[in-house]
């Protein structure tokens, strides 16, 4: 079985006049911890790097060699993320990327900042991004942002939905406290909660799915889990207890 190739990273640099001064560069280059191989071509103004190393450590070396990288800042707009750990998620995603030397995920704008070296797609940095579990799209123009906006104001009808199914099942509860022990029927329950787990809450099983692909886990993950619980255990009482009054949708 043959070993896979060292990764290689290719950076654009700036300010080389001569041979001598590629040859200063690789020299840098290859005195980098992890890096196998460097090679610069001057024509191109290109450094091509073999080995374990980032864009940013490559970035500190040609500046220290006395040229400079070429860079450029790119901003996305996220979509699926619900806590903080999901923003940490995306900017660990995105600064695995060869040539990414800078990631910054805001998770109160839903929006990520990279600063890269030039040349890296904006296509390459989405589809990290989506490998993570998470949606990503450049900026729309200022004149589409009423469109979007308008578009999203539907969003709330779910939530007052799911809080119209549930009041009936939260007021009873609080009613226990001051010695009102009332609560609907099992079967009326079920009817309640059944349209508020799996419709109103599918959002959270699609998300945790997301995480679960990209071998992690995140809030909606949890969610879902604590919900189904609950769910399936009043089922089973349900069905087992037809009488039972005093269960958890």
């Amino acid at each position: 079985m043959t070993a896979s190739p060292p990764p290689h990273l290719s950076v654009g640099i700036q300010g080389m006049t001569c041979a001598s001064c590629s040859a200063r560069v690789e020299k840098v280059l290859r005195q980098l911890p992890g890096v196998t191989d460097a090679t610069v071509n001057l024509a191109t103004e290109t450094a091509t790097v073999s080995g374990e190393t980032d864009a940013a450590s490559v970035q500190r070396a040609i500046e220290k060699a006395g040229f400079s990288v070429p860079t450029e800042s790119v901003t996305f707009d996220i979509t699926g993320m619900t806590c903080a750990s999901c923003s940490a998620r995306v900017e660990k995603a995105l600064a695995k990327v060869p040539g990414v030397l800078d990631a910054s995920v805001n998770l109160a704008t839903e929006q990520a900042t990279v600063k890269v070296a030039q040349g890296i797609s904006a296509a390459t940095l989405i589809a990290a991004v989506e490998r993570a579990g998470y949606g990503a799209q450049l900026p729309q123009p200022t004149g589409e942002a009423p469109v979007a906006q308008g578009r999203a104001l539907p969003d709330w009808w779910p939530v007052a939905l799911a809080m119209g199914l549930s009041l009936p099942l939260i007021v009873p509860m609080f009613g226990s406290l001051v010695g009102a022990h009332w609560m609907l029927p099992g079967w009326l329950q079920w009817l309640l909660a059944t349209p508020v787990q799996f419709w109103l809450g599918a959002r959270f099983y699609r998300a945790g799915w997301k995480a679960l692909r990209a071998g992690s886990g995140n809030m909606d993950l949890l969610v879902a889990v604590g919900t189904s619980a609950a769910y399936g255990l009043s089922v089973y009482l349900l069905l087992t207890r037809a009488d039972a009054m005093h269960l958890y949708f």
